[in-house]
């Protein structure tokens, strides 16, 4: 079957026709228009590999498909005219660009999941098309960031780093590049290490004296109480070595993670909002927590497993070959047998290894969201819903692990088999010899004391593989982490912002979580110093995206948010959020106290500020009523409130740190109409101090404020004050009129 080869074409062609298309066709099917932007497909609609092409032009979309012969064959063309949307829709293993047209959808293009990305793109420049937005080209030719731009691998997640070529970059010598700080530690370990392998070389030397010194020919009897003692203190400095180097390994390597945990943390915080839209809470902790512990075992294994084996190894080797070489070289037959297979075996076990990483964390995953909404999945009865989720979550994790397991049993016993060849070889060899009276037997012991002491090194080192693997699976997870690249960044010479006026504007904002497909869209709005602002809009209109950017979570792709003039991206991040307070619709609350998550913003403020705070808020009487009042515990999430109750304390922990700009997205949206009113009272007098920006759904909340701002469709549809805005008899007014029939049928 003809499969297209995806190296010969370019995947997005823009203003020109691909070269392996018939121009005669695409002139026949387009005419004189200009060919605006082509993208190759790599499956016809009916499902076979194909080399497909859609061209587009300003007023139709048309599909090429060449077959293997060379020969085109035209669909359609599809004119915009009549086409009344645009979506991809997903299938398993591949998706179909779809166009409507008279309220159904048709099949335009169909193409593999590696395409995805780019046709999502291309649905979207289409639809603004439709809606007489202007193309940008540049989104459409702009690299992908689910993609590795170096490889090629498709990303777990967007802009994450590929596992591949971070694997190229070393896990085990980066991991080298963390012990650095203890490089005194590391060279005592190695002299201890040196020192413990010349003491375990000793005691076949002394049986080799005691057989054939003292019992083989029964002279020397004396000796023989002295060789013992020589053994035994051998035996116990060996011991005492052994003791320090686990002592010094278990200090380096929890040293170690300790510091590696907090270069974590550190980096995630450092973050920005939008890696945390990409990873689950559940599989961070699971690289925090659990593969960073692959490091501690990694000291142990450098100090008394690995490296412990290779010096034994090489010094066992010269001894051997020192006492019989031509039995040291019969004892090297299975090594590359062994070499071939290891080698082997670590190629098919690494993908295992890192299926059984991902195994655990997708049960933490599991686990973190069935402890967080606890309340939820009691409140539905969901309990035995959940028991069967969190079973295939272990049910994965066990098949990961068995199959894992199952590999090394198979590995392991296979390559004491094929060194037990050699041992066979040597008791040939050396049996004949000390038969012929060619060597001692004494001497042939000891060959066999260190035989053993050779050989078992090796099979640990071929057992090393099961560490290893996990290791640098484990390492490449916590890598990436350490690797990824805030989206935020402060800029070399940040501007001080000493004081805060309050005055916002957004110049022609446009941005969009998939930069491809924009949630708002070359916005412009300006909010004066001191102003109380309203915004409201339908859900998914872009309100919260609004708030986000003025707060700086993210970074707009076009335009400028400017804060009393200075562009929020010159402005230290601390810096500015110090002057911001948020209040969100959904409250969180620490498991600590309630003063204490009042000041969290302020954990220098005084009790007298905790109060104020909360009279502000109307919070301070409920929590008066308390027994131990402010000091009382609160469990996670802030569990022993009610959800007024929390939005109340989460206004007054906004409210203690006295911004100069109080952004309130449907803070009050929880609380019940009595709470509203006094807590609208309390920012009434509180929003004179500073620039207000409201964002509600309940409109009843923002008829004082100085302007109200209508977000639709990403765009500002409407502004002005409550009056002027109903007089205008739009969205707006529309909203309230609705909103004034539901109460009212309430109250009915």
């Amino acid at each position: 079957m003809f499969a297209p080869r995806e190296r010969d074409f370019p995947r997005m062609i823009v203003g020109d026709i691909p070269p392996s298309l018939n121009r005669d066709a695409v002139r026949l099917a387009v005419g004189d228009e200009r060919v605006i932007f082509s993208i190759f497909s790599d499956l016809t609609v009916d499902g076979r590999p194909h080399d497909v092409w859609l061209l587009v032009t300003e007023r139709r979309a048309v599909v090429f498909e060449r077959d293997p012969r060379g020969e085109t064959a035209v669909r359609g063309p599809h004119a915009f005219e009549g086409v009344e949307d645009v979506r991809t829709f997903q299938t398993v293993g591949s998706a179909f660009l779809q166009f409507k047209i008279r309220g159904l959808y048709i099949d335009i293009v169909r193409y593999s999941n590696a395409r995805r990305d780019e046709f999502n793109r291309v649905a979207a420049q289409l639809l603004g098309m439709l809606k007489g937005e202007d193309l940008d080209l540049g989104a459409l030719s702009r690299p992908s960031d689910s993609i590795c731009p170096d490889c090629g691998l498709p990303l777990t997640t967007r802009g994450s780093a590929c596992p591949r070529c971070t694997a190229k970059q070393g896990v085990f010598w980066r991991s080298v590049g963390l012990m650095s700080p203890y490089r005194g530690f590391l060279f005592l370990l190695l002299g201890l290490m040196i020192l413990g392998v010349g003491l375990d070389l000793v005691p076949p030397r002394l049986q080799k004296l005691l057989v054939d010194r003292v019992l083989v020919p029964r002279e020397n009897m004396d000796w023989l109480p002295w060789i013992l003692l020589v053994m035994l203190g051998v035996a116990t400095v060996r011991g005492i070595f052994g003791i320090l180097t686990g002592y010094v390994s278990a200090h380096v390597g929890t040293r170690i993670t300790r510091e590696l945990r907090e270069r974590l943390q550190r980096k995630l915080l450092q973050l920005g909002v939008d890696y945390y839209d990409r990873h689950s809470a559940g599989n961070l902790m699971s690289r925090v927590l659990y593969d960073v512990d692959f490091f501690q075992q990694f000291v142990a294994q450098v100090a008394q497993g690995f490296l412990l084996n290779v010096i034994l190894v090489l010094g066992i080797g010269i001894i051997l070959f020192t006492m019989q070489p031509l039995l040291a070289t019969l004892i090297l037959l299975p090594i590359p047998l062994v070499v071939v297979g290891t080698m082997l075996f670590w190629r098919y076990i690494l993908t295992q290894q890192r299926r059984t990483q991902d195994s655990r964390a997708r049960m933490s995953r599991s686990l973190v969201g069935l402890l967080s909404g606890i309340r939820l999945v009691k409140a539905f009865g969901q309990s035995r819903h959940e028991e069967q989720r969190f079973s295939q979550s272990a049910a994965y994790m066990q098949q990961s692990q068995r199959s894992l397991q199952i590999s090394y049993r198979f590995y392991n016993p296979i390559m004491a088999y094929v060194f037990g060849f050699g041992g066979l070889i040597v008791w040939y060899s050396g049996g004949r010899q000390v038969l012929g009276g060619n060597l001692t037997l004494g001497t042939l012991m000891a060959f066999f004391a260190y035989l053993a002491m050779f050989y078992g090194p090796i099979t640990m080192m071929t057992q090393f593989t099961e560490w290893l693997t996990g290791f640098v699976a484990a390492g490449q997870r916590v890598f990436e982490i350490l690797d990824a690249v805030p989206s935020l960044s402060d800029p070399d010479d940040p501007r001080p912002l000493p004081e805060l006026r309050g005055g916002i504007e957004l110049r022609n904002v446009t941005f969009g979580y998939d930069p491809y497909n924009p949630v708002l869209k070359n916005v412009s709005m300006k909010i004066e110093p001191g102003q109380s602002v309203g915004i409201v809009g339908k859900s998914g209109s872009g309100k919260t995206t609004l708030i986000n950017l003025i707060c700086r979570f993210y970074d707009v792709q076009r335009g400028e948010v400017l804060i009393d003039g200075v562009n929020v991206k010159d402005i230290a991040q601390d810096d500015l959020r110090r002057h911001i307070a948020l209040v969100l619709q959904d409250p969180f609350l620490f498991r600590s106290t309630i003063a204490a998550n009042i000041a969290y913003g302020r954990p220098e403020a005084d009790e007298r500020g905790i109060i104020d705070a909360a009279r502000a808020a109307n919070a301070h009487d409920f929590i008066a009523k308390r027994p131990i009042a402010y000091d009382t515990m609160l469990g996670d999430g802030g569990s022993g409130l009610s959800g007024g109750e929390r939005q109340r304390v989460s206004i007054a922990r906004a409210l203690l740190c006295r911004p100069r700009v109080l952004i309130l997205d449907e803070a009050t949206s929880s609380v019940d109409t009595e709470s509203e009113m006094e807590i609208q009272k309390a920012l009434n007098v509180l929003g004179k101090e500073r620039t207000t920006i409201a964002v509600a759904h309940r409109l009843s909340t923002l008829k004082n404020a100085d302007v109200i701002y209508v977000i639709d469709n990403g765009k500002i549809a409407e502004n002005g004050s409550h009056e002027e805005l109903m007089e205008h008899n739009g969205i707006y007014a529309k909203l309230v009129r609705i909103q004034t029939e539901l109460t009212r049928l309430e109250l009915d």
